[in-house]
């Protein structure tokens, strides 16, 4: 058994040979590299156990020798290991960048897996339960060039191999252009260290995906499916720096669950999910600012705002054209100038979307993942305090909960004191603040009571919903204003300007509509007495 970690990046083959080329590869390399051609076939059941269960069974050809390799996720491994027998195993933390497995390997003559090689007698005892060797049928499979390097990163040795191939499933092919950086020994901080050396002058994208789950979704023919994310809770005992750590990885991992969805562009889910991630971990940098150095609060708020942006378009168009133009246009089928709305509409989101897909393929993109996860890796986001000073890190997240909870509470009724009337701007800062508070209530609910944690979420939730369409409508008008100066400087993508009034009518009756609600919403709200400071 052998913890896998190890990074990959997606780039070309000319990336990949200039890459074997790099003058500090060179200068780090422990000896010359080696070539060989591996042939892959992994094996599942007919229902996919396995991949369900985030194993991956494989038989590989590796010259005159073949190995049988079982890689099983750590989360899955405690969740199996909880499961029988009642046995309570940690499962290890995910390392936020690169993928961590948990690896079983021996050589083998058979021409089919057997589970009862692998040495772990748990997982033997789930294998036989399930009758998994009679059962194991071959799924896809793996032709790789591989050209393997190894390195030596200061107190670390690390395994560089470059693979060129395909994978092939049900007569379908897929192209295989990546390097890997497997960590054979040391911190897994010096993954992130060597990677981001290297992309100062190697354009890549940190590959989320392993080969065996490409695999699995070439044979299904199945698109990359949107992700919510984990959502976990805080405990009484940790520390802030704990607690940070704990929040802004699940914000990561959030983050890179959406990214395959992104790129294939088929399900607006994903780039709305990708951006509530990254809204969630902006809004928990605002929230703790004051325990981060600022280095690290200053290089997160500014990429995380690039990347937001990058993404903004995508969803403002996804949301115009499904949630206004489309029932809008079931409203009124008869209005001819609605087609030609949406379809200016609809070459506009394709435009958004390319933007949103250069960004994540953006080696700036891979920058700020490999950052962050060296800096929640080893704590290089806290501050470098003199000696003998307090490091507000280390204070336990209780003391700060309640403290900040209350300054988000507090600047939400300022912001709703300042409105004068039901002026669009005003309400969209209500909505901000109101979003802010809702962020940091999830962030911090399992410091307190279940009941009480709910009640002023789900009130927050009802405030931010009464003035959902008021925020569609901020951005519609914005997104009709684009739309007429595109017109502008080309004709053939002119609007009618009949078919805007109709768009800004539509919408204005709906905000009507929302702003019936919002008085009982904000009182319901402010019946909800806080949680916090009762202790």
């Amino acid at each position: 058994m052998a913890d896998e970690i190890e990074l990959k990046l997606s780039m070309t083959p000319a990336q990949l040979d200039k890459l074997r080329r790099h003058p500090f590869v060179r200068m780090i390399a422990q000896g010359r590299a080696k070539r060989k051609r591996l042939l892959g076939t992994y094996f599942d059941t007919e229902d996919f156990l396995l991949r369900d269960r985030r194993m991956a069974l494989r038989l590989r050809e590796n010259g005159q020798q073949r190995v049988q390799t079982l890689k099983v996720a750590p989360r899955s491994y405690a969740e199996l290991a909880s499961a029988r027998g009642g046995l309570e195993v940690a499962a290890a933390q995910s390392v936020a960048a690169a993928q961590h497995l948990v690896e079983y390997e021996t050589t083998t003559e058979a021409e089919r897996p057997d589970p009862e090689l692998v040495e772990d007698e748990m997982l033997r005892g789930f294998f036989r339960d399930e009758r998994l060797a009679e059962r194991l049928v071959p799924v896809f499979a793996t032709d790789i060039d591989r050209r393997t390097l190894p390195l030596r990163m200061a107190d670390a040795e690390i395994e560089l191999a470059l693979d060129l191939g395909e994978i092939r499933a049900e007569g379908r092919s897929q192209a295989v252009s990546e390097a890997e950086l497997e960590l054979l020994s040391g911190p897994p901080e010096r993954l992130y260290e060597l990677a981001l050396m290297l992309s100062e002058q190697l354009p890549f994208r940190l590959e989320p995906l392993s080969k065996a789950a490409r695999g699995y979704a070439l044979f299904e023919q199945s698109e990359p499916a949107p992700s919510k994310g984990d959502k976990p809770a805080l405990e009484p005992g940790m520390s802030a720096a704990e607690a940070f750590t704990l929040l802004a990885g699940s914000c990561l991992e959030h983050m890179r669950a959406n990214e395959a969805a992104v790129l294939d562009g088929t399900d607006p889910e994903g780039v709305h999910q990708l951006r509530v991630a990254v809204r969630r971990l902006r809004a928990l940098v605002a929230l703790m600012k004051g325990v981060m150095s600022e280095e690290a609060e200053a290089f997160l708020k500014e990429e995380l705002r690039w990347l937001q942006q990058s993404l903004g378009g995508a969803r403002d168009w996804d949301v115009f054209i499904l949630e206004t133009l489309t029932p809008l246009a079931g409203r009124l089928p008869a209005e001819g100038a609605l087609e030609g709305l949406r379809a200016a509409a609809e070459a506009a989101r394709e435009e958004a979307y390319a933007e949103a897909r250069a960004a994540l393929r953006d080696v700036r993109y891979a920058r700020l993942l490999l950052r962050l996860a060296l800096w929640l890796e080893e704590g290089g986001w806290r501050p470098r305090l003199p000696v003998g000073t307090e490091d507000p890190a280390a204070r336990p997240i209780t003391e700060l909960a309640d403290a900040l909870l209350a300054r988000r509470a507090k600047a939400l009724r300022k912001t709703a004191r300042r409105r004068k009337g039901s002026h669009e701007a005003e309400l969209h800062e209500v909505r901000i603040a109101a979003k802010k508070l809702r962020y940091a209530v999830e962030f911090f609910r399992g410091l307190y009571g279940a009941k009480a944690v709910k009640r002023l979420h789900g009130r927050l939730v009802a405030l931010q919903d009464t003035l959902g369409t008021l925020n569609d409508a901020v951005v519609g008008h914005r997104l009709i204003d684009e739309l007429e100066s595109l017109g502008a400087r080309d004709p053939r993508r002119a609007i009618e300007p009949y078919a805007a009034g109709l768009v800004i009518g539509w919408q204005a009756a709906r905000i009507e509509a929302d702003l019936a609600r919002f008085a009982s919403a904000w009182q319901g709200y402010r019946e909800a007495k806080p949680f916090w400071g009762r202790g």
